[in-house]
């Protein structure tokens, strides 16, 4: 899926409700990064670490961030890093449950439904891939999420004390402008994976879900589906009209080099000053050219000036 457009370039079985493992953690990760509380300090009890699996090895009274928590979350898949998340934020894990319900309805993920936000197994938690790629599109948006989900590894801070961790992704290391991923497995879910690349400022997002050689998959993909961009050039020039100058208009111009689908279905809107007052410089932007593929904008140019213009002082009698 591109995730600016999020025109899908390949699907199979993309609506078949599954069990997702720890990719679940996208969703309480990025609800963490929205609530604008990374920087506080959360004390872990013994609700939070009372788990299993994967863990980033939190014990009962540990003083941790928020922010430390959504690495030991995307990172090594902290399944008590999850629910220390969850329970800060919403007293207990059926309240966050609730939230990651809302969350998802609000993206449009209809086909999803959240119990727990380790992902662990446990009652009907389910999604789809359709729906993991519209998440982690939207995800991808956030600067502290994909800070986080690109890192390869980084030191959590635990009681004062640095403790290094590393990302499960190998995708980081082995695939060309490879920009994040999550990892997922249980017995019920098998291998699953969330992960996102970019190439000619093109973001896609590849989502597998019970795919035992996932990490060639996802480089397949990537490799077909990227290659159906072509490239492509947007020009043009328009003039704007001057007063108290030496010229009456003011030759503009924008330029941008894109990669799309289809050109067909580019257009254009331009957006510049009624008129502008002179002195105007070389370089001076007067506008912006709004870019959209399929009405949905996806880069925008600035318009400026090509020529000079300098004030025209009036002669007094």
């Amino acid at each position: 899926m591109d995730a600016d457009t999020y025109e899908v370039l390949y699907q199979k079985n993309a609506d078949e409700q599954r069990s997702i493992a720890s990719t679940t953690k996208i969703l309480p990760s990025v609800i963490a990064c929205e609530s604008g509380r990374l920087s506080e300090t959360v004390t872990v009890t013994w609700d939070m670490v009372n788990t299993h699996g994967s863990l980033l090895g939190l014990r009962e009274g540990d003083q941790i961030t928020l922010y430390d928590l959504v690495a030991g979350m995307l990172l090594p898949s902290g399944n008590d890093a999850a629910n220390a998340a969850a329970i800060f934020l919403a007293g207990s894990l059926e309240d966050f449950s609730a939230l990651m319900n809302e969350k998802a309805r609000s993206l449009g993920m209809e086909a999803s439904y959240f119990v727990t936000p380790s992902g662990l197994d446990e009652g009907d938690h389910h999604s789809t891939a359709r729906d993991m790629a519209l998440l982690t599109a939207y995800a991808v948006k956030n600067s502290d999420f994909s800070e986080i989900f690109a890192m390869s590894s980084y030191e959590v801070t635990i009681n004062g004390e640095k403790q290094m961790i590393y990302n499960h992704n190998r995708l980081l290391q082995e695939l060309e402008g490879c920009t994040g991923g999550k990892t997922g497995f249980t017995d019920k879910a098998g291998r699953c994976l969330v992960s996102t690349a970019q190439r000619n400022g093109n973001t896609l997002v590849c989502v597998t879900l019970g795919a035992p050689d996932d990490w060639n998959d996802h480089k397949k993909l990537y490799e077909e589906c990227f290659a159906k961009y072509e490239s492509c050039t947007f020009t043009d020039t328009i003039a704007v009209p001057a007063v108290g100058g030496t010229k009456n208009e003011i030759n503009c111009a924008y330029s941008a080099e894109l990669h799309v689908l289809n050109k067909n279905l580019v257009t254009v809107e331009l957006y510049a000053f009624p008129f502008v007052y002179c002195p105007v410089s070389a370089g001076d932007k007067l506008g912006k050219a709004v870019i959209k593929y399929k009405e949905k904008e996806i880069f925008v140019a600035d318009i400026t000036a090509q020529e000079n213009a300098e004030y025209h002082y009036a002669e007094s009698k």
